[in-house]
């Protein structure tokens, strides 16, 4: 094997523990920390995998997003390109987590514009 193949390998091949971490920390983080739903969920590191692999179990280093390609995990993890990563995760999800949580729903009924906070 290339000294460059092993090298991709050791990067890219997830630890053992990789799974026990991943059921854990979706135990105590049981929802898209952007937008609050509990299906789908994908976890998300923080400081990339690829960049970082000291950096796969530390609990610190892990946030919990929706997945799919419309989903929380690629707009905001990945900021719409895989190939991309989002710094400021925890920040962004914060602040967008608030906007969803004050948004104001807009009804109309006849004439009448009814506002509501949820």
């Amino acid at each position: 094997m290339s000294i460059y193949r092993e090298h991709i390998s050791k990067v890219f091949s997830r630890s053992r523990s990789w799974g026990n971490v991943r059921k854990s920390h979706l135990n105590k983080q049981p929802f898209c920390q952007v937008c609050g739903r509990s299906n789908h969920l994908e976890v998300h590191h923080i400081k990339d995998y690829s960049t970082f692999p000291e950096l796969e179990l530390e609990s610190t280093n892990l946030i919990t997003l929706c997945g799919g390609s419309t989903r929380c995990h690629f707009v905001f993890g990945h900021l719409g390109d895989w190939g991309s990563i989002n710094p400021n995760i925890v920040e962004d999800a914060v602040v967008y987590r608030g906007k969803i949580l004050n948004r104001r729903r807009v009804y109309r009924f006849w004439d009448r514009v009814y506002c509501f906070w949820e």
